[in-house]
């Protein structure tokens, strides 16, 4: 029986592990019933879009991506124009000439409106980087920013379809040397601000890679409306509200930089490995046009929303003094919530570890001073773990002549064996600690549990009280905690396996997100996170399998 029990939650965690990753929820999005949406359509744009390089460096190329967008929005009916600025001083010596490409589009029958939403992509690919050998390389734009121009021309173009019910009108801006120094936006913010007149809403798509789930993984401050807004409309929405705070941490800047003090707004990517960023491994044959439909579904049904609900014809709609905190569970729903509602909910699993404490306490199956003992191993386990992780990637860097660093460790290669293989060790290690133990004494399980669950709670309140979001430690730890309490409960340990899945889809995906986001340089922080997970894994697992006598 028990065999039987521990096969069918393998088999329900190995569903769940592909549910996270998105395997059976992104795929072929746009074939959803009213997503006026083609996933075709955008992908022949970016064949066309990344030919050839085309960075500062390639200005004839560039000048051909240039028309090939202006063209594509005379066809659909816009009267696009280009805006010139010569002599920008280049980083390489001397000067550059870039153009923006601008169009708007009004609810038929009207010359302007009172609110406008902005799509923003940028038309460059990178200049040349050198790999590690001395080796020069280009990328070919079709990700970066291939997505980001092939998407707009799509969203654009299915919205023209129906500008009969139109209360808002559309812009578009396609921005120049947004790689160099995002010289493109910076020149429209200065030089032509009437371009933005009126824009109640501004999206920024971008990509970071080619595969992946297409994230938001940055609002302008003051997001309550905006996350509302993206939560109620988005089809597979795919946020965390905690990325926005890393984001501001990394050596990275977009179009949305410069614009997201000004404007309230969305900035969208997907967020992969560096192996195929900024280099020529960015080219058509490697783009993955599931991640291009997931962009298409979220954004199709906000942008109708917003173009033909007369509620946002105000421009000032999207503006706000108050954030959400927000995570999703890829697959199954978003959590969205305000401020307050989040001490609240922090205060409800704090009370729900005091009322575990105190039951297993209560019933001589834990100890507290075994519980702080478990807490202090646990934690000082998983530090040891990341730093260990940390000296392996350094030497790795080292071995492959590669630069370390924490936050952006580039073109290492077979990273992904360096972290598979630290996480796997670590992983077996404590797999035959933990059989070791909760052999010898079931009490083992439960002091291991909470002391796990205090670790948690206390980080969690520490990112509360400094950057304001800890969601994605107390949904798992809510989940997990209601596993432990219902084992308690005579014949409710089976309702410990769904708190497992729960804990897996919510936190496999964050962890693997910060990796491809952080690099493999951060594999320290990663490996102490996927420790708290593995811990918890094995807790809640050992639960399900034994009923408390």
């Amino acid at each position: 029986m028990k065999r039987a029990r521990l096969i069918v939650a393998f088999a329900l965690m190995v569903a769940a592990f592909f549910v996270a990753m998105g395997f059976f929820t992104f795929r072929r999005a746009d074939d959803r019933r009213n997503i006026l949406f083609s996933t075709e359509r955008a992908v022949n744009d970016i064949k066309a879009i990344s030919a050839r390089p085309h960075s500062i460096i390639h200005p004839e190329s560039r000048a051909e991506v240039r028309m090939y967008l202006l063209d594509r929005l005379v066809e659909m009916g816009g009267n696009p124009k280009i805006f010139h600025y010569d002599s920008v001083k280049c980083r390489f010596g001397g000067s550059i000439n870039i153009a923006n490409v601008y169009c708007k589009f009004e609810p038929s029958g009207r010359d302007t409106s009172d609110s406008y939403l902005m799509l923003v992509a940028h038309l460059d690919s990178r200049f040349p980087e050198e790999m590690p050998g001395g080796e020069t390389t280009c990328s070919y734009g079709a990700a970066d920013d291939g997505y980001g121009l092939a998407v707009a021309l799509e969203l654009a173009r299915g919205a023209l379809t129906y500008a009969g019910d139109w209360n808002q009108g559309l812009k578009i801006l396609f921005t120049d040397s947004e790689e160099h120094e995002l010289d493109g936006m910076r020149y429209a913010l200065e030089r032509n601000n009437q371009l933005f007149d009126r824009v109640g809403l501004l999206v920024n798509i971008e990509a970071r890679g080619v595969r992946g789930p297409a994230m938001l993984f940055e609002t302008s401050s003051g997001n309550a409306a905006l996350m509302d807004f993206y939560v109620d409309n988005a089809v597979m929405p795919y946020t965390y509200s905690l990325t926005s705070a890393i984001y501001g941490f990394m050596p990275n800047y977009t179009d949305f930089t410069p614009a997201k003090r000004l404007f309230p707004g969305f900035n969208f990517s997907v967020i992969d490995n560096l192996h195929y960023y900024h280099n020529s491994r960015d080219n058509f044959s490697n783009i993955r046009p599931d991640a291009v439909a997931h962009y298409g579904v979220q954004l199709e049904p906000m942008l109708r929303k917003y173009l033909t609900d007369p509620e946002y014809s105000d421009s000032e709609y999207f503006r706000s003094e108050e954030d959400r905190v927000v995570l999703t569970v890829p697959g199954l729903f978003t959590v969205c919530l305000a401020s307050k509602e989040n001490y609240i909910l922090n205060a409800l699993v704090f009370f729900l570890f005091v009322l575990a404490m105190v039951l297993y306490v209560g019933f001589g199956r834990a100890s507290f001073g075994n519980v702080l003992r478990n807490a202090g191993w646990i934690s000082f386990t998983g530090i040891v773990s990341g730093l260990a992780a940390t000296c392996a990637v350094w030497v790795a860097c080292r071995l492959d002549g590669v630069p370390f660093s924490f936050t952006g460790v580039k073109f290492l290669e077979w990273d992904w064996v360096v972290a598979s293989a630290v996480i796997v060790l670590m992983a077996s290690a404590y797999a035959v600690f933990f059989v070791k133990k909760s052999r010898k004494s079931e009490n083992f399980v439960f002091e291991h549990f909470l002391g796990l669950l205090l670790v948690v709670l206390v980080l969690s309140g520490l990112l509360l009280f400094t950057v304001g979001d800890n969601l994605f430690l107390v949904f798992p730890a809510a989940c997990a905690l209601a596993g432990l309490l219902l084992h308690v409960v005579l014949y409710l340990n089976l309702l410990s396996l769904p708190a497992l899945l729960l804990v897996e889809i919510s936190l496999l995906p964050f962890i693997y997100n910060l990796y491809t986001a952080l690099t493999v340089g951060a594999l320290g922080i990663v490996v102490f996170m996927s420790f708290l997970y593995i811990v918890m894994t094995a807790s809640l697992l050992r639960c399900y399998m034994n009923q408390r006598r």
